[in-house]
Parts: structure tokens; C-alpha cells; sequence
């Protein structure tokens, strides 16, 4: 990243937030000479973001266009951009010639509201030859609106939905197939009809054929088992690649015609939400059917899998203690190699036609996502954008140091410390500790608001990647099965401890605890098990693992984790669910939830919030009216500030 002048800076406010614009879709065009990518700014006035594609020019950086839209798509063949945007009142594929400067409607995306899991793309691309475009989208717009009716009838299991962007909370009919429309114009032709949801859709390199993800069981509400597909344009055929296999993610064609890539877990309990099984990269040979594991040595979670243009390698990213980087490996080869990354979250990359540079985006600790462009032959990397500048001419973020401890069974555990602003060694500092979700998700060297807002107020942040956490390898990712609250907890008060003992300047009387969904549950259930924390802050958090299971959008979840049907596991879900020792709740606790959130339902905070009230506990319960779970680009920023505000004044009425 590149280094800021050495100036008196102040910390960073909840309204500097304000100015964080996040990057994605950087790619190159098929002549190597533009750049695009998507900025995303917050727009306070509208109490939302707004994205914008910039094209730049690669060797001088200067900026060439910029307008109002998002998933930028180069043609393989031309300086013809693809990009989504509204048209009469729907989403649309719009193609801007850039040559002559003219931008047309090509065809509308429907949504359907039903949810098919986080890895799910509903996406659309280029055919090779650069004739037609494929996408996924439903038949037609959902005529189902947010209070159009009084009265909803309910038959399918999987009725509820993620909602956002004014969509309803509970899922429609409407099923997402495949779509190929001609670029230089006419009607978009759906490719796939049938009773089946189809997504993740990839070109063959004869322009002839698609593959797509689809679960096709006779119960798919029940059941998250994605097989691998394809159709051959020409004859209508489809064809099915896996079977009996497991769950299969996001194929890409090999760029000789042969095989395809893609990512999958082999388990016959999967989920919809955060699977405790590493995806892991596979490739299948059309000729013989025949399916290879090519990173079952790595044990890490492979993600975002691309071929090299030209060579029978595949690039990908993977979490490794904290860091997330690009790997490669070769397809008669069982190694990884390592690409670009280090002490840093690669969000995401892409490769040029010419096969001799990545683009990719990445942050740290202390700056927000920027734009590299790393030369294959020479393994050097030179930064594109400056997205963190405006931030770090006035804000001093703080670094994350990291550092290793052995829990309660000598297991090595990760965790980061950041100082407060302003740091002075002589004094005594209150800290808190923010917990991840997932529960497989990784922390690592990234920029996360919660903690730089933290240290600014004067807190010590310390952050743990417990076991259930990726990065670390399967048998650690698993490690929280069935046992949520045991060995994460013991992992997550071991680190507590170490950073105390590490740590002078920590006051040990004067620690708080908070996290969001997965963190949430964690910082109910630490609160139920120990007094070592002064207050505590949970942010759309679990409470009540019986209720859950039957509440939540995510009920797969519960099966993937507890090994089986909900019902046949009760004692195991209430024994781990901090609702069973409430009573035992002493710390100061704020809730914050989502009113319209259907991954952990309102209920959940209900409950904590009831029961707490009942046990005379110091609690507040705050909904946010508008909001669904998270806190994703996509929801209302000054809803986003007023969590955080409200996060730290819990926090200093408690703990200052």
C-alpha cells in the first residue's frame, strides 16, 4: 500500500465514514489498454450508496469515463463494456461502445426473492466470441410487493427470503434460469424452462454450450446439493456433470474445451449459509465424466477459481492465518503455488486476455480496498488506485499486531491487538473484544469499521480467530461442530488472558465484548458464562438454538452443525443456547437487531432482551425498523453509523 506522509493526523470519527468508498469488478479489456472497476459511495443524502464505473487507462492511470452502473464486463474481442443499471424501472444489461461513446439497453434482469445460498451468482457474461451475452434472471418482475396484501399463503419450506433494496422479506414463486441474448440486438432467449432454479453460469470457448449450478432433487427447499450442468446452444441438450457428489459452486470452462472447474463440498449436509467444510477445488473431464480433487493438500477454503487464458493452470484465493492471497496450481500438478498476498485480504482478482497480469483488489488493516495490477512474468505488483487517500490525509488508523497463544488443550490460536489512538505506554486503557460471524468466518488483516471507530474512542480492540474459523485447515474449521460455546469459547478467553498478560496497558477491570450474527450468539453466550466483562454489545445475535432452527432462513445451518434434523436434537441445541444460562447474566447488555432480519430472526434478540429484563440486568434493545441482517453495502448507512455510535456510548457509560 502506499505509504501517507508522516503529518499529525486525529483518529477516525463514526462521520469520516462518510467517505469510505469500497472498489470491486476491476478488470482489463481485451486490448490491455483500459481499466474498469466499481466505486461505491455512500450517499448521505439518500440515506443509501451509489456505484459508479470508471475506465481508466492502464499505463497512465488517467481517468477516461466514469458513469452511474455496476458489474462491469469487458467483451473478449472489442472495447465493448457490459454493465447492469436501471431502465424503466427494472435492472437491465446495458453495452456501452466506448468508441462511440454510446450506451444502449440490451436486456432486463427479473430477480426472483428466493434465496439460494451465499455462493450462489446470479450473474451474466460475454460469450468468447463476443456475439452474445448469457445471464440469469427470472421470467418476469416479482409483482409481489412489501404490504400489497394482507394475506399471505405459505406451502414451501423455503419461504423466506434476505429481502433488501425494497424487496420483500418472504420469498415468490418465481424460479431464475438462463438467458442468452444477441449484443447487437433482438429478443433474450431463456434457455433453460423448466421447474428448477439454474445460476452460476459459465461459457464453453467454442461459444457453443453453458454450464450452470442447479439443485434438480425432488425436494430442493429441503436440501442444499447443487450438481453441475451444461446445454449445448445448438441442440438444446443438457447435460448433467456430477451427481451424487456433494455441493458445487461457481464452474469455469477450461480454455481448451476439456474439462471444467469448480468449487464444491462433498458432505450430504450442506447449507445455505456458513458450511463448516473447506470448498475445494475440483475439474471434471468431459470426455470420460471422470472428477479430481486438485488442492486436497492445501487444506484450505478455496475460493474465486479462474484458468489462466493460455495454460492449463487455475488461479484462485484462499484465508490463511489472517491473510487472503492468490494461489495457483497446475492441472497435472498436486502443488500450490503462492502468487500475490501478504498481510493483506485479497478481495478479489481477475486475469487479462493476454495471460500476463492479474488485476486484483486488496486492503489491510489500515487502508481501505485498492486497485493492483501484478505483472506474472516479472512477480511485481503497482497500485492503480488511491481510494484510501481523502480517508488518510486527516484519520490515523491503527495497525492490527498479531500474535499466537495456546488454548486450554495447547491448540494454536491467532489473534490481533490494536492499541487505542494516540497510544500512551504509561497509561491504562479499557479494551473490548469483537468476535467474527459465521461461525467459519476469518479475521485477518483488513479494514473493519467497528475497530478503527473503537480505537479512535480510546479503546484497546483485541479480535480472535477461534477454532470454527477457515484459514487454519479443515480439522480447525470443524472444530466448533456440534459444540458451539465450548472449545471457541475456551479459545476466545485464553486469547482474553493472553493479551492481559502480554499486554501492560490493558485494564483487566474494564474489558467489553460484542460482536454481529455469529458474534452476536458468542458475546450472548460469554455473558452467560463469565463476569469478566464489564458490558457487552450484540448485534443481531443468536440466543435460543431451538427457536432458531425453526425460525431462521438458515435452518440448514443447524443440520450441517448439529448432524442431523433439528427435532431430532434438542437437548444438544438447548444445551448450547445462552437463553439456558440467562440467569446467570450479570454484564450490562445492549441489543441491536435488524426488525426485518430473517437469517437470525427478531425473535432471538426478543428473548435474550425479555430474559435479561426479567434478571434485573442493565438492557437495552434497539431494532432497526428497515434493516434485514448485516450490514452489507446495500443497507442504510445512517442506520450503520447510528449501530456504531450507539455501540460506543454503551461502551463508555460502562467501561470509561
Amino acid at each position: 500500500m502506499t505509504e501517507e506522509l508522516d503529518i499529525k493526523k486525529r483518529p477516525l470519527k463514526i462521520e469520516d465514514l462518510q467517505d469510505v468508498s469500497m472498489l470491486s469488478g476491476a478488470s482489463i479489456s481485451a486490448d490491455g489498454k483500459l481499466l474498469a472497476y466499481v466505486t461505491t459511495k455512500v450517499a448521505i443524502e439518500e440515506n443509501g450508496h451509489k456505484d459508479f464505473i470508471s475506465i481508466v487507462d492502464v499505463h497512465t492511470n488517467k481517468q477516461m469515463f466514469v458513469w452511474e452502473g455496476s458489474s462491469p464486463q469487458w467483451s473478449p474481442v472489442s472495447n465493448e463494456i457490459a454493465y447492469v443499471a436501471g431502465y424503466r424501472g427494472v435492472s437491465y444489461i446495458w453495452i456501452y461502445f466506448l468508441n462511440d461513446d454510446v450506451k444502449k439497453p440490451l436486456a432486463p434482469i427479473y430477480e426472483s426473492h428466493y434465496f439460494m445460498g451465499h455462493l450462489v451468482l446470479k450473474n451474466f457474461t460475454w460469450s468468447p466470441n463476443g456475439l452474445h451475452i448469457g445471464y440469469v434472471s427470472a421470467e418476469a418482475a416479482s409483482n409481489e410487493e412489501p404490504g400489497d396484501s394482507q394475506v399471505k399463503v405459505i406451502d414451501r419450506l423455503l419461504y423466506k427470503t434476505k429481502g433488501g433494496r425494497g424487496r420483500p422479506f418472504v420469498t415468490d414463486d418465481l424460479l431464475s434460469h438462463v438467458w442468452v441474448v444477441r449484443v447487437n440486438g433482438g429478443e433474450p432467449q431463456m434457455v433453460t424452462p423448466g421447474v428448477y432454479n439454474e445460476h452460476s453460469i459459465c461459457w464453453s470457448p467454442d461459444s457453443n454450450k453453458i454450464s450452470f449450478v442447479s439443485n434438480r432433487s425432488a425436494d430442493p427447499d429441503n436440501n442444499q446439493l447443487h450438481d453441475l450442468w451444461s446445454i449445448d446452444l445448438l441442440s438444446g441438450n443438457i447435460t448433467r456433470h456430477t451427481e451424487n457428489f456433494g455441493t458445487v459452486y461457481q464452474p469455469s470452462w477450461s480454455p481448451d474445451g476439456r474439462s471444467i472447474a469448480f468449487l464444491a463440498t462433498i458432505g450430504k449436509v450442506a447449507t445455505n449459509d456458513s458450511p463448516a467444510e473447506d470448498a475445494q477445488l475440483y475439474i471434471v473431464t468431459l470426455g470420460d465424466a471422470s472428477v479430481l480433487c486438485l488442492t486436497h493438500s492445501f487444506d484450505r477454503r478455496i475460493e474465486q477459481i479462474s484458468w489462466h487464458p493460455k495454460a492449463d493452470v487455475i488461479y484462485f484465493t484462499a484465508g490463511n492465518e489472517g491473510t487472503t492471497a492468490i494461489y495457483r496450481v497446475a492441472v497435472n500438478a498436486d502443488h500450490v503455488e503462492h502468487v500475490e498476498g501478504k498481510d493483506c485480504r485479497i478481495l478479489e482478482y481477475s486475469i487479462n486476455k493476454a495471460g500476463d497480469t492479474i488485476c486484483f483488489i486488496s486492503t489491510d488493516t489500515t487502508h481501505l480496498g485498492e486497485i493492483f495490477l501484478h505483472g506474472l512474468s516479472s512477480n511485481t505488483s503497482r497500485q492503480i488506485s488511491n481510494n484510501s487517500n481523502l480517508l488518510l490525509q486527516r484519520c490515523q488508523l491503527q495497525k492490527a499486531e498479531p500474535f499466537w497463544f495456546r488454548s486450554f488443550d495447547q491448540q494454536n490460536i491467532q489473534g490481533w491487538i490494536i492499541k487505542p489512538a494516540e497510544f500512551n505506554p504509561g497509561e491504562k486503557y479499557p479494551m473490548v473484544l469483537v468476535i467474527h460471524g459465521g461461525p467459519h468466518n476469518m479475521f485477518g488483516y483488513e479494514f473493519e469499521d467497528r475497530m478503527q471507530v473503537l480505537s479512535g474512542k480510546g479503546y484497546g480492540v483485541l479480535f480472535i480467530n477461534p477454532r470454527g474459523s477457515s484459514g487454519y485447515g479443515q480439522a480447525f474449521s470443524s472444530g466448533c461442530v456440534q459444540n458451539w460455546g465450548g472449545g471457541d469459547y475456551k479459545d476466545l478467553m485464553a486469547g482474553v488472558n493472553a493479551a492481559e498478560d502480554e499486554y501492560s496497558w490493558i485494564d483487566v477491570n474494564r474489558l467489553g465484548v460484542t460482536g454481529q450474527s455469529y458474534g452476536g450468539y458468542m458475546t450472548n453466550w460469554i455473558i452467560t458464562q463469565t463476569d469478566h466483562f464489564k458490558a457487552a454489545v450484540v448485534d443481531g445475535g443468536i440466543s435460543n438454538l431451538v427457536s432458531f432452527a425453526g425460525t431462521s432462513l438458515y435452518h440448514s445451518l443447524i443440520e450441517s452443525e448439529f448432524n442431523g434434523s433439528a427435532y431430532d436434537n434438542f437437548p444438544l441445541l438447548w444445551q448450547w443456547s445462552p437463553l439456558r444460562n440467562v440467569k446467570n447474566v450479570i454484564t450490562p447488555t445492549l441489543i441491536l437487531h435488524g426488525a426485518l432480519d430473517n437469517e437470525v430472526p427478531l425473535s432471538q434478540a426478543e428473548e435474550m432482551f425479555i430474559a435479561l429484563k426479567k434478571q434485573g440486568v442493565k438492557t437495552q434493545f434497539v431494532q432497526y425498523l428497515v434493516e434485514g441482517h448485516g450490514w452489507r453495502p446495500d443497507l442504510k448507512p445512517l442506520n450503520r453509523f447510528d449501530l456504531l455510535t450507539r455501540m460506543v456510548e454503551w461502551f463508555d457509560k460502562y467501561l470509561v
